[in-house]
């Protein structure tokens, strides 16, 4: 993820670098607008990282695959010259991820398949420096770095799971059960369920057209550990999301 993340990074470099010979690339004066006020749309992916295999020696195999999600925002920046700016937004996003794994029993008698569905939804709300560059005279270059604060406002999980033993007679028996819980702050959930409230590095760039038109990417990297556990064992986990942008200039 983080590769192609880069990868987009460096095509986005490449492709515009060239105008910047009609343009002053840095420009320290004043900013043409103080206050520029934006509404974007964000599609992409969610993830969450987990360290359950070292923690339950009983998962024999685990496949965790990202999910899609999307959001809707406003922006605002505050441009102290044209070159650096403070800015922040206000994201409303929807997001998911499927998880499966093996588990095993010491016997190797019963054998359970767990198949995971996530769905859930973060306020998100990301505070940044941006750094313009001009490229041409209609076009510039933001790279944005800063920390992102995320607030659950719901969610739900879905785990099933297909059992499988052999009993005294020799003979295979299956089961299928299906477990509904709450993404946040649920005993019920499968493991672990997640708290609402994460944080963490919040780096972007993209190109402005016009001083109108805007396109980019972004990522958010979860410094907290949000697996909400009360078992001995405590698992560890971080919200990660990849995001295409695009959004309109007031």
């Amino acid at each position: 993820m983080k590769k192609k993340f880069s990868f987009i990074i460096a095509i986005l470099f490449c492709v515009f670098l060239p105008f910047q010979s009609n343009a002053q690339l840095i420009v320290h004066g004043k900013a043409k607008k103080f206050l520029d006020l934006d509404a974007h749309i964000l599609l992409g992916g969610s993830y969450v990282t987990q360290n359950y295999k070292s923690c339950y020696p009983q998962i024999t195999d685990l496949n965790n695959s990202m999910g899609f999600a999307w959001g809707i925002g406003v922006g605002a920046k505050l441009n102290f010259t044209s070159f650096v700016g403070l800015g922040t937004e206000f994201n409303y996003l929807r997001n998911s991820g499927k998880m499966d794994l093996a588990v095993t029993s010491e016997t190797n008698q019963n054998v359970s398949n767990v198949f995971i569905e996530n769905n859930y939804r973060t306020v998100d709300i990301p505070v940044y420096i941006t750094f313009n560059f001009n490229l041409a005279p209609s076009v510039k270059w933001n790279v944005d770095g800063g920390i992102y604060f995320a607030s659950g406002t719901g969610g739900k999980q879905k785990a099933t799971i297909y059992n499988a033993k052999v009993n005294e007679l020799g003979e295979l028996m299956t089961t299928k059960t299906q477990v509904k819980s709450n993404y946040y702050d649920d005993n019920k959930a499968f493991i672990n369920s997640y708290h609402d409230f994460d944080m963490g590095l919040h780096i972007a760039t993209g190109l402005t057209f016009a001083n109108k038109i805007s396109v980019g990417v972004r990522g958010h990297f979860g410094f907290r550990n949000v697996a909400n556990s009360d078992g001995i064992v405590s698992p560890n986990a971080h919200n990660i999301g990849l995001f295409a942008t695009a959004g309109y200039h007031f």
